[in-house]
């Protein structure tokens, strides 16, 4: 009895992939006693695909951002957790939403994670608390889904794994008010049949407008790819056409940065997400502004109150595996085998140091540094290499071939040391 009132209690939010980590790592660990909260019924977060959009059955919006037809734009093997290599896709070696779903659902069961979660409970708030001997307290007040019963737990840590790809982020477009057709973001995208015959707009080309954009290109009767970034430098479909930035709209004419302009019978947002952590009162210390996140210290740890920890924060990233060092980093600063340097140190860490604030968290090729640095600190393994080299040979041939990349073969030596991407016409 003694031992179990020394254990730190945990509570982590969310039984998509971050959360079941969470939960993979807390599971074996004697000094922790925790708890995951899921407010669907099912584990796997955005990778639970719905063809419902706007708000679910339970009066909530929809979680999922999965359309139909997506194809992860990563091959499966560097996907993987580190510490369960069952995806092992090789032609073509990126796979669909349901593959991703389906490892989940495997991973959550070789590690009995689904005992943990309480499904059906959405978080409502979440409250600091000092208690008489000076230590942080996290006061979580949950509500059952189906019955609208509230109920209050404390905590001793929290670890948010809500996930940040269901707040849609819209950027205001002068006169878009005025355009009769239809207007959707990514997020309730789902099949490119329901845009059979029309012109579209897509506005952003980061991962997911490319994607959408081929999508569409089978089914639309034209695509306009508007974005300002560099153009993409590949053979497109011939119904698909790379534009400026949008600059206003008037009725179905889409005025472009560049003088020119378009018509389109559909305007589609694919302009990514908003951090959302709508549970969080003001006493937490976090807060987000143009998609900067503060104060955190490594994009992860509350430098205020480091017993609450946001997972899966940068952009740009190999998701799964970032998830796995990130949760070590933060179980071995609960248990003091990590030690935060000074919070003059973590508030450098944490200041902006991207021309934009929506990029503070991007991290692309610093991703692996960034791996290396937690799992050095916490005493854990650094994340094989083949990650890194899977990663940087993929995006190499990601550039030179948009329209047959994800069919591609992944070729993985024995040991592990090298990676080979074969493009299906041999290149």
């Amino acid at each position: 009895m003694a031992e179990s009132s020394q254990r730190k209690k945990v509570c982590v939010i969310g039984a998509g992939a971050a959360g079941l980590c969470a939960a993979r790592h807390l599971a074996p660990n004697s000094k922790f006693e925790f708890q995951v909260y899921e407010q669907t019924s099912e584990i796997g977060g955005t990778w639970v695909y719905k063809e419902a959009t706007g708000i679910d059955e339970n009066g909530l919006p929809v979680h999922s951002s999965m359309y139909r037809d997506l194809r992860t734009n990563l091959p499966a093997k560097i996907m993987n957790f580190p510490d369960y290599l069952e995806m092992n896709a090789v032609e073509p070696c990126c796979v669909s939403h349901q593959e991703v779903r389906s490892y989940l659902q495997k991973y959550a069961e070789h590690f009995d994670l689904l005992r943990h979660i309480q499904f059906g409970k959405r978080v409502e708030s979440v409250r600091l608390e000092i208690s008489p001997d000076g230590a942080e307290k996290w006061m979580v007040r949950i509500k059952v889904v189906k019955t609208k019963r509230e109920e209050e737990a404390t905590f001793d840590a929290i670890m948010i794994c809500n996930g940040h790809y269901f707040d849609p982020y819209v950027p205001t477009i002068p006169g878009i008010e005025t355009f009769p057709g239809t207007i959707i973001h990514s997020h309730s995208y789902r099949k490119p049949e329901d845009f059979s015959g029309k012109s579209v707009l897509i506005l952003g080309a980061a991962s997911s407008g490319v994607d959408i954009a081929l999508d569409l290109s089978n089914h639309a009767s034209r695509v306009y790819l508007s974005h300002n970034n560099e153009r993409l430098n590949n053979t497109l479909p011939q119904n698909l056409t790379e534009v400026s930035g949008v600059e206003r709209v008037e009725g179905t004419k889409i005025f472009l940065k560049d003088d020119s302009s378009v018509i389109a019978d559909a305007f589609m947002f694919c302009t990514g997400y908003r951090f959302s952590f709508p549970f969080l009162n003001a006493d937490c210390g976090v807060k987000v502004e143009d998609n900067f996140i503060t104060p955190l210290y490594k994009h992860l740890i509350n430098i205020d109150h480091p017993t609450m920890c946001i997972v899966g924060v940068p952009t740009v990233v190999v998701p799964f595996p970032m998830f796995h060092v990130q949760v070590q980093y933060f179980l071995a600063l609960l248990e003091n085998r990590v030690s935060l340097p000074s919070k003059s140190i973590m508030l450098d860490d944490s200041q902006l140091k991207t021309i934009k604030k929506r990029h503070a968290h991007k991290l692309s090729d610093k991703q692996w540094a960034y791996n290396d640095s937690l799992a050095d600190a916490g005493g854990f393994e650094r994340l094989p290499k083949f990650y890194k080299l899977g990663y940087e040979a993929w995006w190499a041939q990601r550039k030179r071939n948009l329209l047959n990349y994800k069919k591609a073969r992944f070729l993985l030596s024995q040991d592990k040391e090298t990676v080979e991407v074969i493009l299906p016409n041999g290149n």
